[in-house]
């Protein structure tokens, strides 16, 4: 694998260094769990024979001068580069890199180098630094040794043929030292073995015979990580790693690029790249989690793909990319011949002030015949009579419920083009559950807006819900937005796929092609999608699709973790947010559980987010009592009853209060609202939290009212208000949640 070394016309007799470069491997296997592995030290470096060197029991290899000469050339193209589109990206990229050759030095960069198309972008990168950093070295002492540039991969099993290929080529090509990982190693396992074991040979090469050996020296790896990556999330370009891992350095040379960027590098330079790329593919995981990329697909009856390169929109880099466990559990599934006796899946169908629009409905009216005496009062009495020892203490299962926020996304509301009513529907369907409605928000149609606002979001409350965005066309960004903000990739969603083509009448796959094995299934859905199919279908890898209704004609509701994506066409959302409100109830806990932790997906699995299907008790869940809403009408300006209503809130902290001013209306001039609160922690959710950690599970049950607990605590504050206000102020009282009168 190591190129000719003997210079031209192969003459010239080999160095001792090049001697030795000659027997030393540049690819190597590596075992963390052999005893022999473990027990060695500078992985890096090779065992040298008594003959080759009398001091020295290892060195680490030296470039070969072809190498060598073939990088220093390629940095300076790369310097002198002036194409407009990628010369500003590239040389901040060698100048990242410069600054950590200066701090590391060349023993201690390590690139990772997996075959992947931004991997192959850092390993020319870093052979490039290299032999500039190393040029510059042997200008201060020329007889330094000039070492390979190192690089490593983890194996795997399901490996591309293709990948493997490219890989044993260019190691060779290039002449760097790889070390392989076996199948089997972590990557913590294999980090930790690099880092634990980093010695630098000096310039006559590392004995080991000498106790004790010297300490390790810090390493720093170089990766192909970029901003819209799944795990970029905020690294900068010089991260130290995880807690979790070995103590290195992450350097991210190539953090601002774009997929466009790393294809225009490639084929500018014109750099050997896995030939996978030219058949479709865009982003490379094994055989058993890859297809070609369903947006590259040529139209007709064959199975050929555009290149990579000419991918036009950048989101779909990933949809190519299966779900993992997904693929795993179908593959386990079949082996166990659980396949034909498992359930056959049915594909039926995704602060401000603001002024509500008119409902159709009529607004309850007010006659003069409500005023005066009050039936009301008898209930309020009775309400106010019960004894508080013969009220049942809730019994709910899993009671605590989750704060809501709304995103409304669309152009056509901030432009003033349309009115929008998707607010007061989600107020209301909510509200009928007794969920809180906590926080709206109405952003533009941009990509960046709606991922800021949803990470926002996630701060600040437990459920959030989006509207529009969703569908085919150049304006429909929320899906991938919502992938970017949970750090998620894209991937064509099968299950969405088939219900897509059902629903259009193009689904030609009938249960005569039930055998048909799961990848080559997928194969022939892909070549029945239009583009704007394929686009609806590629959804972020959490996503699953909630049936929460038995109609089999309607449309599933896509969820993603604690984010629920609904359409933005009122007569669709209206419909979508009545089953979101009535299913939230019964899966609060988990989904508050997963926001505030951040599962992985394995452990959203285990808590259940990630099920196909709602359990009937999650379809069936009661929602918690709620408490009547009642409203005072009164003939009194607002400011003329803040001291009384200031009172009646200090003294009832257990009921929520609402004062609303009447503007040209001769009679009416202010409207009081009152409702029980269902939660025993003073005056916010807020404070309902705070309470809940303090107790023991057994006392939980005391932080929430029953319903005649609400009633009663409404009751006795309905008759402190009536009693502070001016009778003749009052023009009625009634059990009503309507603000509009007539």
């Amino acid at each position: 694998m190591t190129p000719d070394d003997s210079g031209s016309g192969g003459s010239t007799a080999l160095s001792d260094k090049e001697r030795v470069s000659t027997s030393l491997p540049n690819w190597r296997n590596v075992d963390v769990h052999s005893s022999e592995e473990r027990a060695a030290s500078s992985p890096f470096c090779h065992p040298l024979a008594e003959e080759e060197s009398p001091t020295a029991t290892a060195t680490a290899a030296p470039w070969s001068k072809s190498a060598y000469h073939s990088a220093l050339d390629l940095h300076e193209r790369m310097q002198s580069c002036t194409d407009p589109y990628i010369a500003p990206m590239l040389k901040s990229a060698l100048h990242d890199m410069e600054m950590a050759y200066r701090l590391y030095g060349p023993f201690c960069m390590v690139g990772s180098y997996n075959g992947g198309k931004d991997a192959v972008v850092i390993f020319h990168l870093m052979r490039a630094v290299h032999a500039h950093y190393c040029s510059e070295m042997e200008k201060a002492d020329g007889s330094l040794m000039i070492p390979r540039p190192r690089v490593i991969y983890f194996q795997h099993p399901d490996e591309f043929p293709d990948v493997l290929s490219l890989l044993d080529e260019t190691v060779g090509t290039f002449d760097v030292d790889m070390l392989a990982f076996k199948d089997g190693v972590s990557f913590g396992e294999g980090l930790k073995y690099l880092v634990e074991r980093n010695i630098a040979p000096g310039k006559d090469g590392l004995s080991f015979d000498t106790s004790p050996l010297p300490p390790p020296h810090p390493l720093a790896f170089v990766l192909g990580t970029r901003k819209d990556d799944p795990n970029a999330g905020s690294q900068g370009v010089y991260a130290p790693s995880s807690h979790y891992m070995p103590p290195f350095l992450r350097v991210n040379p190539i953090l601002d690029w774009t997929y466009g960027h790393v294809w225009h590098f490639l084929r500018f330079f014109e750099l050997p790249y896995c030939s996978l790329y030219d058949d479709g593919y865009t982003s490379l995981g094994n055989v058993k989690d890859t297809l070609p990329c369903p947006a590259l697909k040529k139209s007709g009856e064959n199975e050929e793909y555009w290149p990579a390169y000419m991918l036009r929109d950048w989101g779909l880099e990933r949809a190519g990319r299966t779900d993992k466990k997904k693929a795993k559990k179908q593959e386990d599934e079949k082996a166990e011949g659980d396949a034909s006796n498992a359930p056959e899946v049915t594909i039926s169908q995704t602060s401000s002030t603001i002024s509500l629009p008119v409902d159709k409905n009529e607004a309850p009216k007010l006659t003069k015949s409500m005023s005066g005496v009050m039936n009301i009062d008898d209930d309020m009495a009775a309400a106010i009579n019960t004894e508080a020892s013969t009220i049942a203490s809730p019994q709910f299962s899993s009671i605590s419920q989750p704060t809501v926020g709304l995103i409304v996304i669309g152009d056509e509301l901030l432009k003033g083009m349309t009115p929008d009513s998707n607010i007061l529907s989600a107020a209301k369907a909510l509200r009928s559950n007794n969920i809180s409605l906590s926080r709206v928000s109405i952003i533009s149609d941009d990509g960046q807006d709606i991922v800021d606002e949803i990470r926002r979001f996630i701060k600040e409350v437990d459920v959030i819900i989006t509207s529009g965005g969703v569908g085919p066309t150049h304006d429909d960004v929320t899906i991938k937005s919502v992938a970017e903000a949970l750090g998620q990739d894209m991937e064509i969603h099968y299950e969405m796929a088939e219900l897509l083509l059902e629903k259009m009448g193009s689904n030609d796959l009938g249960e005569d092609d039930s055998d048909t094995n799961t990848k080559d299934r997928r194969k022939l859905l892909i070549r029945q999608m239009s583009q704007g199919q394929v686009k609806m279908a590629t959804l972020p890898t959490s996503s699953v699709l909630q049936y929460l209704t038995d109609d089999l004609e309607e449309w599933p509701v896509l969820q993603c973790q604690n984010l629920f994506i609904l359409p933005g066409v009122p007569t669709y959302f209206e419909k979508m947010i009545k089953q979101v409100a009535a299913y939230l109830p019964g899966v609060s806990s988990k989904l508050v559980q997963s926001s505030k932790t951040g599962e992985s997906q394995e452990e959203e699995e285990e808590i259940g987010l990630s099920v196909d299907q709602p359990s009937q008790t999650d379809k069936q869940s009661t929602p918690p009592p709620r408490s009547d809403t009642y409203r005072i009408v009164l003939s009194l300006e607002e400011d003329s009853i803040v001291p009384a209503l200031t009172a009646s809130v200090a003294a009832h902290p257990h009921v929520s209060f609402g004062s609303y001013p009447i503007v040209d209306d001769p009679e009416y001039k202010t409207i009081i609202t009152l409702e029980g609160r269902f939660y025993n922690g003073g005056y916010t959710k807020g404070s309902q939290r705070l309470l809940e950690k303090s107790v023991t599970e057994d006392k939980k049950q005391s932080l929430y009212f029953s319903k005649e607990e609400m009633d009663r605590n409404i009751a006795l504050a309905l008759k402190d208000l009536k009693t502070s206000l001016p009778e003749e102020g009052i023009v009625c009282i009634d059990s009503c949640d309507d603000l509009r009168i007539k």
